[in-house]
């Protein structure tokens, strides 16, 4: 186990960590960093362009995407929480990072994960084989990824994968039900 400042150290490094968030075990990266972005992919056998970036702070959201209108509606009703937002980028992260120039953000409500991402976007994907079944717990992300990443241990998830929202088209789109999902979301797009 680390520390979050050695975590902080080894994501700067171009090291991978695997950490808790609200909704399941994440693992990330720098997503400035080509050689850490394909480490990751390397290591989870990721094979198409597409992650998502943690941040650790609702005001970022507008440094890093294109935000309009309905997307603030539900950047302010629902961040931090259980849901990724799929946007245009603003930045030019690694290549593999963003899909067709846009990104995914989360902010979690988990003070592990934001405390790691104070100061720095890192990549949050899951502790996962791709198109395997997630780690529930560091032992098992232990036998999964070994010595080819660092572990931060914090607040457990909940088990639940977060719920992933398109608002780069015109009408938002919610791609993946997780764990937050509620009438309440849907009549957002209504309006």
């Amino acid at each position: 186990m680390v520390s979050i400042n050695e975590a902080k150290k080894a994501i700067q490094n171009g090291k991978i960590v695997i950490y808790p968030t609200d909704t399941v075990w994440g693992m990330g990266c720098d997503p400035f960093s080509q050689k850490a972005v394909d480490e990751l992919f390397r290591i989870k056998g990721k094979k198409t362009d597409g992650l998502s970036i943690m941040l650790n702070n609702v005001s970022l959201i507008y440094d890093f995407c294109e935000v309009n209108k309905k997307a603030k509606k539900i950047v302010d009703e629902f961040l931090p929480g259980p849901i990724t937002l799929i946007l245009k980028s603003k930045k030019d992260f690694a290549k593999g990072v963003t899909r067709n120039g846009n990104i995914a953000i989360r902010i979690p409500l988990n003070k592990t994960a934001l405390d790691l991402a104070a100061n720095q976007p890192i990549i949050t994907t899951s502790v996962n084989l791709h198109g395997e079944k997630n780690a529930r717990n560091l032992d098992e992300a232990k036998e999964k990824f070994g010595s080819n990443c660092h572990y931060l241990d914090g607040e457990e998830p909940k088990g639940i994968e977060s719920t992933i929202i398109d608002l780069t088209k015109n009408k938002p789109e919610i791609t993946r039900i997780g764990a937050l999902y509620s009438t309440i979301l849907e009549g957002m797009f209504e309006s």
